[in-house]
């Protein structure tokens, strides 16, 4: 079976007992700080590789967004994070420890310093933007005010007024008409009983009385003078409808516009509370944004601090990590996808030589399949009695 091989950390007994008794009660409390602080920093760091990769693989499919999105997450936090801690580990031990001896410790230390500087000012921006970014996306934008229910009102408010000024135009036109026969029947009367004198005076006219005559032009100056009457007053009532008409489209059009006035005063009274309710979320969210961006940061830095201080703490009591290197069996699960693997890759290579046409013989080596078993482990024995 193969054996894998990795590093087993031990500290060594303190040298220093003053440093040692002064502040072993607080270094796993500031250990235990560091790992927690560095936790908040992670979620955060999570956070926003989540919102990152969500707002940029919006068009894919959720399944497929949710899984990558799960995979950055773990990628980004394990290397800032782990990978922070343990380049600042060393660095702090290089440091207290006055490892730096030659020209080889110091560029190697140099480059371990850029790279734990970027992934710490990448893990602090990372974190305290990410959850700002949190609170402020969580604000709802674009919503508009609904004023449907304002309009449904004001059309309701228009038919209304068209209603009532149709029944006015209407009793206005009855009446008009009904001025108008009026004053037609009486003019026509008078008329009808002058034209009926001018008869009679014809036909007195006609037997010999000449003074008949006198009588008949007399009645028909008065016809045509009711005649010329009549056409006034009905011109008259006519200009007085005009009128009529004109003050009622006045009415029906100052109606509508005083309604279409309170539908916008309405709408903008709406927007506006809308717009102050969401310049309120967003100052909210801001100010918790902030607030938890300060914390995430502190928190940030006091992982820094309480990592850097626990070597310090360490150094102080002479106790030094030494790593030995041990040697351990693989794990069931990496055996049995070795296995995996191994039988995948014999299954197509044989049809791929059979393709090829290569015989399998020509292959110096045979490759294994399934299972790597130790060689010097026996296969067929049957067991002997002693």
């Amino acid at each position: 079976m193969n054996k894998l091989v990795k590093l087993k950390a031990k500290e060594t007994a303190a040298t220093n007992s003053d440093f040692y008794n002064l502040f072993r009660p607080i270094a796993p409390s500031i250990d235990v700080i560091g790992k927690v602080a560095q936790v908040i920093s992670g979620l955060t760091e999570a956070i926003t590789i989540w919102y990152i990769t969500q707002s940029e693989m919006a068009g894919a499919s959720k399944f497929v967004s949710i899984i990558v999105s799960i995979f950055a997450m773990i990628l980004v936090v394990s290397l800032l994070e782990l990978g922070g801690r343990k380049f600042l580990q060393v660095l702090t031990r290089a440091v207290v420890w006055n490892r730096l001896k030659n020209a080889w410790y110091i560029g190697l230390f140099a480059i371990v310093l850029m790279i734990t500087i970027g992934m710490g000012v990448l893990s602090f921006r990372m974190s305290t933007n990410g959850i700002n970014h949190a609170f402020v996306s969580n604000v709802p934008v674009g919503n508009l005010f609904d004023d449907s229910a304002l309009k449904t009102e004001y059309r309701n408010n228009v038919q209304d007024i068209y209603t009532r000024l149709d029944a006015d135009l209407q009793v206005i036109k009855e009446n008009q008409q009904s001025v108008i026969a009026g004053t037609s029947a009486q003019f026509d009367s008078r008329i009808k009983a002058a034209n009926l004198k001018v008869s009679d005076y014809d036909k007195k006219l006609s037997k010999g009385l000449k003074w008949a005559k006198s009588q008949r032009d007399k009645y028909r100056k008065k016809v045509a003078s009711l005649e010329t009457e009549k056409a006034s007053a009905i011109l008259g009532l006519q200009a007085s409808y005009s009128k009529q008409l004109d003050k009622w489209q006045s009415q029906k059009s100052k109606a509508i516009a005083s309604e279409k006035s309170s539908l916008k005063a309405a709408i903008a009274k709406g927007e506006t509370a809308m717009s102050e309710v969401q310049d309120s979320k967003f100052k909210n969210a801001n100010f918790w944004g902030g607030l938890f961006s300060f914390f995430v940061g502190f928190s940030v830095i006091l992982a820094f601090v309480c990592i850097i201080s626990v070597e310090v703490y360490r150094r102080g009591s002479g106790i030094q990590v030494e790593y030995e290197e041990e040697e351990h069996d693989e794990s069931v699960l990496s055996i049995f996808w070795n296995g995996l693997i191994g039988r995948f890759e014999s299954f197509f290579r044989s049809r791929a030589e059979s393709f090829a046409k290569i015989p399998s013989s020509s292959r110096s080596v045979s490759s294994k399949i399934g299972f790597d078993y130790p060689s010097a482990l026996p296969t067929n024995e049957v067991d002997q009695p002693f």
